[in-house]
């Protein structure tokens, strides 16, 4: 009897430990224990936002980090995430007043990330100067991020050709290229040959106008000397 009821406990205290076991396990995942803003606290001012974790935090090639999104839409963290044990802190510049979302993913101590999100509200003292929000997050876009709005955005899009409007054709010159002496020379013969060439053709015509008046008169004193010998009575 004995014997039974010691085997009785035995495998009751494995069972124990079978269920209790797994459910440490899955428990063992770090969660945030606080956060600098707090989840809908009110600042006037904030240089970094600070997240606080129950264990270590991993860092494979920036896989913990956390996101500001401005009421606009942009990015206000002015560089990546870095982790300081079980500390997630991000620098940021704040620009207009309200609501701010802060996304962090982080992974924890045995390898398994979290993530999750909360909302703060910046109103900013009067007369202090809103920064400019970037139009992606900090980490992994340091070299391809920009901020709309900024000096050099606007400079670059109006320096910038219009992709839709054709460029106008440029004028086709219509000043006559440059001659050389040779050219010149050249025409100038063909001018004087042309001019004496005609020349000719009017002496030439000339000539055959006055070879065929004189054959006229020839033709018309020969044709009346006949018939005037034919007319004389002499030889009759």
């Amino acid at each position: 009897m004995k014997l039974t009821l010691g085997r009785t406990l035995v495998g009751g205290a494995v069972l124990a430990a079978a269920v209790l076991i797994p459910t440490q396990a899955a428990s063992a995942h770090d969660t945030m224990l606080e956060s600098t803003p707090a989840n809908g606290e009110t600042v006037s001012t904030l240089d970094e936002v600070a997240l606080t974790f129950s264990g270590e935090l991993i860092d494979f090639g920036q896989a913990s980090f956390a996101q500001v999104e401005g009421p606009d839409g942009l990015y206000y963290e002015t560089a990546c995430s870095t982790i300081e044990r079980n500390v997630l802190s991000t620098p940021v510049e704040l620009g207009e007043a309200g609501t701010y979302t802060v996304t962090w993913n982080a992974v924890s101590s045995d390898g398994h990330p979290v993530s999750e999100a909360f909302d703060f509200d910046y109103e900013p003292v009067s007369g202090g100067t809103p920064a400019l929000g970037w139009d992606l997050p900090a980490c992994d876009n340091e070299d391809e991020r920009v901020q709309p709005g900024s000096d050099d955005v606007d400079q670059e899009e109006t320096t910038a050709p219009d992709a839709e409007t054709p460029e106008e054709a440029a004028p086709i010159p219509t000043t006559e290229a440059p001659r050389n002496g040779a050219q010149e020379s050249q025409e100038e013969a063909s001018a004087d040959t042309g001019t004496g060439m005609g020349g000719l053709f009017v002496f030439a015509g000339f000539i055959v106008v006055l070879i065929l008046i004189a054959l006229v008169f020839v033709l018309r004193s020969y044709t009346k000397s006949r018939r005037d010998a034919g007319d004389d009575p002499d030889e009759e």
